[in-house]
Order: C-alpha cells, then structure tokens, then sequence
C-alpha cells in the first residue's frame, strides 16, 4: 500500500482505542477493588495467642490504691509467650483493656501506684516503688487480686 491509505489502515480506530483504555481502566479498578477488599477482611481478626479480660483490686498498706497501672507480662522464663497487657487502676479496681487481656499462665505482674495527687517538685506522688511479683493466671477470664506489700 502507498499513500495515507496506509496509515489509516494500520491504526487503530478511535473506537478500538477507547475500548482498549476502558478496558486497562476496569481491570485497575477491579484490581484497587480485590486489594481493599482483602485488606480490609485481614483487619479487625485477632492474631496471636488468645486473651482474657483479668479484673481485680489492688491494696497497699491494706488500702485501696488510688490510681495507677498494672503491666502482665507473659514469663518466658517460665515457658510463657504472647504479648504484654496494660491495666490502668483506678480507686483500687483494675480491668485489662478489651481485646487486650492476658495469655493466662505464668506471668510477671508490674504494679505502679499513686496517691491521686499531681506531682511537683516537693511532692512525688508514687505511693510505692513499682513492684513486681510472679503469678498464675488461668487461660480464661478471671479476678486476680493484689496486695503490695510495705516498704522494708
């Protein structure tokens, strides 16, 4: 073939050329679409060993500790693993947050206390050094009570 006849021939048409980019556009967004999808199914499933909610009271010098934290720690010293859980105390009750309890078993629990108050220069508020002590906790929710001993 010579001439422009050629050229017009061997090119697509616009129409075969906007298919084409419609087509490259579906299957993008399809894609964006599957990706989402599988994301979002991954979230919100627990990972991990289980957890439980542990509850309880916790006393010093037989008095309710006003505020404060417990930390429980899975012992691997102990053949325990999984991850650590925060409780904040309050009026001497604590509780582990939703879905972030306790592994159960040997565990390590950390307590810090305070008096309520907010600290200054002249006044720490700690009631007691933080104090750690080894425990068993069943693999189910549970009541674990504390009482940190006085200072020597």
């Amino acid at each position: 073939m010579t001439g422009i006849g050629w050229f017009f021939r061997t090119q697509p048409s616009r129409v075969e050329h906007f298919h084409h980019e419609e087509f490259a556009l579906r299957k993008t967004g399809t894609l964006i679409a599957v990706v989402l999808v599988v994301a979002v199914a991954g979230c919100g499933r627990p990972s991990g060993p289980p957890t439980f909610t542990v509850t309880g009271r916790v006393t010093f010098n037989g008095r309710p500790v006003p505020v404060g934290r417990i930390m429980l720690e899975p012992d691997a010293s102990r053949g325990n693993i999984g991850p650590a859980s925060v409780a904040d105390v309050a009026a001497g009750r604590y509780r582990t947050r939703p879905g972030r309890g306790s592994v159960g078993g040997p565990c390590l629990a950390t307590i810090y206390g305070g008096d309520g108050t907010l600290p200054t220069e002249e006044h720490d508020t700690a009631l007691f050094a933080p104090w750690t002590t080894a425990i068993d906790l069943p693999r189910a929710d549970c009541t674990h009570d504390f009482d940190v001993p006085a200072r020597p």
